[in-house]
């Protein structure tokens, strides 16, 4: 009947929970109708506007063309000080400072060529990670929404309305904003030279709160656009475009257009000659940006009705990051249109430079439209040419003219640039004949005694090194991936697609599947520390900054052999000078890379290894000393076991918190039966188990009420990792309040009885020896682990690595100990009670004995049958217990024998164990001990 209550009493508050969560809802919609619908009309339109649009009376009829589109995007510049601009953070992302127009309804007026608009102005200052994504709602710090309304005339391209929006001060107090928006130049057609700009301005007083600074803004038109300038010049190809043969370059097939194959944002890396450095003759914007660019990004952001014509942003950046929601720098940016070259297989472009936006957007304008791109998609690769996309920018100014600039290279790498399907992409070897010298065959085997390694074709060729050392021990990380195997093209990295005459053709060593022997080209990409480099890797003016970290880049080609998982290649290094530019036509090709693979059938800690040396003379200045790297194998069918592991750990979870459940409820059970034994339970041990089931309910409680977009992740096996971790939780928080339960009902019995001051004075000696019991091996852990740990707590003692990992990680690991432990508060308090009845039902101290012992039996199973992949522990978590060979074997030995010694007790009495002048020695003498410690 209690539990009843108590389950009543706890549904009772999550419904006023509910309720109270609704009405402030329901109260805060009301607030922001009245914001939205009640406040645009407070501000007098012809106070602000009518100097520019005059107003007139709007008509019924609806107008059905306006220079925005439904949804128009642009930039904005000023406005730091609006209030629901979230303060910036040095480790963040770059700002973003994008805006939306979204226009709602264009309404006739009595006057000709004069119309009255209606729609909503959202801006966004969030960094890349945060959710400050709101249509609609400006609650959402980091973004703004403001509803406008007010007429546009046609004759003069201008825009003027007034509207408001609501902001929420630091102190969290509701502010209510009101705006005066002015646009220029809104014609219904526009061109490449044509740029929408104005300004918003606050309708309130300096002084006051909801005061901000101006904001300028700048658009692109997409209504209308006439694509004129490509049209008229670039009519017979690019002019002074470099000549390429059409064969060398991939057309596009019908099914996909040059709009399709660069959606959205792709950023490239330039390649400048070596005579370049700083010269304002290399840099597209000259030397007034203080920098020569290493990254070209081409945003497309319109394309035309048959998708063959597009507009773009292009803009040059000194840095290879960029976040999907970062604004570009409009001071280095160029607008272009393009138009596929069905003729030569190049897409053609002609730019111009945007000028004075770095004083005020309002003020940009179009102009010198002498620049000139192409791009096309290469038909050929090799190892020393591995870009899908390659491309190059020039001035069409004559060189002793003021802007010119010498012709740029660019290209895609592994890091820049989206993996493209292109169907007839070819790889063609061209060092194997030095791979056959570098490499010789090994003697043949027929089968090997390790077992059997990874197909070529299997797609299991891939890994990360995760350790790369050199003379100076660790000095980096890297990457490495197929490119091309044998005479197909790799499945896994599909940016390249096989072709019926993919078959290489080259003079050294062919593939030889029937031998084992296979051609493979590689792309590996490698971060070291340039404070840390030797000689040979070392470019011209590098830093030497331990902070600072040098990309090389190795494309290679070589032999896999697959009967001993061994590969061999000819690794080509792309040089680079102090500008950090890379270029292809500047390589090293004197470097072998050998790697080993481990069997599929290995330890799953097995690691790849490898090297990576340079075939120089020592004296020559491009050699460097031997890299030596590892990595740790993922292979796929080790990836599809974990993947069935995960789902076999989540139905464990369930299934041992539900027996659990039947556990405790046995115990309950026995409690209510047997009125004399509940007094006899431990309640330190209930406290233990209780807690135990609380604390994942509190680290995880939003799981069960909140949808969170990052958590409905669906596994492979067509599960639902979010439902799976609520139905967890659900069956969590029934074994918690069963176990209050249990509690509840000791202590009342505990309460109630005759003898509950000799029951009690058990209880508090038994807690003078847990407790210290439990400080003291605490102590030992945390010294033991801090010990383990010490390089790295050393550099982050005051980090959130110290706090996190050191700290919260080994509290909840000794924790999980505690929790393992569970039945030493009971034995301590059998041996001071010298209680012989059955105050634990064997079905419970039992149970749940194994239901804490095979999570460790597992782990020992798991370590020797599955690969170890970090994060991926659903059952017998790492982090929430200790898990290893001798800690599994500790804790199961350990969780036995208690197990034995409450039983014995519940036969022989508490005391058995212990020698018979101890057991003489610990006698109740009641009324000395009620002085000691009084219990009321």
């Amino acid at each position: 009947m209690s539990m009843a209550v108590d389950c009543s009493i706890f549904c009772r508050t999550k419904l006023c929970f509910i309720n109270a969560f609704f009405f402030l809802f329901i109260i805060s919609s009301f607030t922001c109708l009245h914001v939205v619908f009640g406040t645009a009309n407070e501000f007098d339109y012809g106070l602000h506007c009518n100097s520019i649009v005059h107003e007139s009376k709007p008509a019924d009829e609806e107008f059905n063309i306006m220079p925005f589109s439904g949804r128009q995007y642009g930039y904005f510049s000023g406005g730091d000080k609006v209030p629901n601009n979230p303060p910036s953070r040095s480790y963040s992302a770059p700002k973003s400072k994008r805006l939306r127009f979204k226009t709602h309804h264009v309404f006739t007026t009595e006057a000709d060529d004069v119309f009255m608009v209606e729609g909503n102005l959202i801006f966004r200052t969030s960094s890349y990670y945060e959710r400050s994504i709101s249509f609609g709602s400006s609650d959402v710090r980091g973004t703004l929404d403001f509803d406008f309304r007010g007429f546009w005339s046609r004759t003069t391209g201008k825009l003027c309305m007034v509207g408001s929006s609501h902001a929420y001060s630091k102190e969290g107090k509701l502010l209510h904003l009101a705006a005066v928006l002015k646009i220029n130049n809104l014609q219904t057609s526009s061109n490449i030279s044509t740029l929408v700009t104005g300004t918003m301005d606050s309708l309130s007083s300096a002084n006051d709160p909801t005061h901000f600074e101006q904001i300028s803004l700048l658009m692109f038109p997409e209504v209308n656009y006439a694509y004129t300038m490509i049209s008229n010049q670039f009519s017979e190809g690019c002019p002074r475009g470099t000549d390429v043969q059409p064969m060398s370059s991939l057309r596009l097939s019908q099914t996909r257009t040059i709009c399709d194959m660069l959606g959205g944002s792709n950023a490239f890396k330039l390649e400048y000659t070596g005579s370049c450095n700083f010269s304002k003759s290399c840099n597209p914007f000259g030397d007034g940006i203080g920098y020569l660019p290493s990254v070209v990004s081409l945003r497309i952001f319109q394309c035309s009705n048959d998708r063959q014509s597009l507009r773009l942003l292009i803009e040059f950046r000194n840095d290879s990051y960029q976040g999907y929601y970062s604004s570009p720098n409009l001071n280095t940016s160029l607008i272009g249109e393009g138009s596929w070259d069905a003729k030569s297989n190049r897409l053609c472009i002609i730019a111009c430079r945007i000028y004075d936006a770095w004083s005020s957007l309002e003020k940009s304008h179009v102009g010198d439209c002498t620049t000139r791109l192409s791009l096309r998609f290469q038909a050929i690769l090799s190892i020393r040419n591995t870009s899908t996309i390659v491309g190059e920018i020039w001035s069409e100014k004559p060189r002793n003219e003021g802007g010119f600039f010498d012709r740029v290279e660019f290209r895609n790498t592994g890091r820049y640039g989206g993996r493209i399907q292109l169907q007839g992409l070819k790889y063609v070897y061209t060092e194997m004949a030095e791979v056959k010298k570098s490499c010789p065959k090994k003697n043949p085997k027929t089968k090997s005694s390790r077992g059997h390694y990874p197909d070529g074709y299997s797609g299991n060729l891939g890994f990360r090194m995760s350790i790369i050392k050199g003379s100076k021990g660790r000095i980096g990380w890297g990457s490495s991936v197929p490119l091309a195997v044998g005479d197909q093209q790799d499945q896994r990295f599909p940016s390249l697609i096989p072709s019926s005459s993919s078959k290489p053709k080259s003079s050294g060593v062919e593939s030889d599947s029937s031998s084992g022997l296979l051609n493979i080209s590689y792309k590996m990409s490698i971060m070291l520390r340039s404070s840390e480099l030797d000689g040979g890797l070392h470019t011209v003016n590098e830093s030497s900054n331990e902070y600072l970290k040098t990309e090389i880049r190795i494309s290679a080609e070589g032999v896999y052999d697959t009967a001993t998982g061994s590969l061999c290649m000819v690794g080509c290094r792309h040089l680079r000078s102090g500008d950090k530019t890379f270029s292809s036509h500047s390589m090293d090709c004197k470097i072998l890379v050998k790697i080993n693979f481990p069997p599929l059938n290995s330890d799953r800690r097995s690691k790849i290894k490898g090297s990576i040396e340079s075939t120089r003379e020592e004296i020559d200045p491009l050699s460097f000393k031997p890299l030596q790297f590892s990595g740790r194998a993922y292979y796929r069918s080790w990836v599809t076991e974990s993947i069935s592991r995960m789902d076999l750990e989540m139905d464990m979870l369930v299934i041992s918190n539900s027996l659990a459940i039947i556990f405790v409820a046995f115990q309950i059970l026995h409690v209510r039966k047997h009125r004399g034994i509940g007094p006899l339970v431990s309640l330190l041990m209930l406290v233990i188990l209780a807690l135990g089931h609380l604390i994942p309910l509190v680290l995880n409680l939003e799981a069960m009420f909140i949808q969170d977009s990052k958590r409905s992740v669906l596994i492979r096996g067509g599960r639902w990792l979010e439902m799976n971790e609520v139905i967890i939780r659900v069956v969590t928080m029934v074994a918690f309040l069963l176990q209050v339960r249990l509690l509840m009902l000791s202590w009342t019995a505990r309460c109630s009885t005759e003898k509950k001051k000799t029951l009690w004075i058990a209880e508090k000696r038994g807690l003078y020896v847990c407790v210290p019991v439990y400080v003291i091996g605490a102590i030992i852990a945390f010294s033991v682990k801090s010990r383990q740990n010490g390089h790295r707590t050393v550099r982050a003692r005051h980090s959130w690595y110290y706090i996190n990992k050191i700290i919260l990680g080994n509290s909840r690991a000794y924790a999980g100990l505690i929790l393992d432990a569970f039945l030493f508060p009971q034995i301590i308090f059998n041996m001071f009670h010298n209680s012989r009845e059955l105050a634990l039902s064997r079905l419970f101290y039992i149970g749940i004995t194994l239901v804490r012992l095979i999570p460790h039996g597992y782990d020992l199973y798991r370590a020797n049958k599955y690969a170890d992949i970090d994060d991926s522990y659903m059952y017998g978590v790492h982090g929430a217990d200790y898990y290893s060979t001798a800690w599994d074997f500790i804790i199961i030995v350990l969780g036995i024998f208690f197990a034995v010694i409450i039983h014995y007790q519940q036969r022989l009495g508490g005391q058995y164990f212990l020698p018979k002048r101890f057991q003489e020695s610990v006698i109740d003498e009641e009324f000395q001990i009620d002085e000691e410690f009084p219990v009321d």
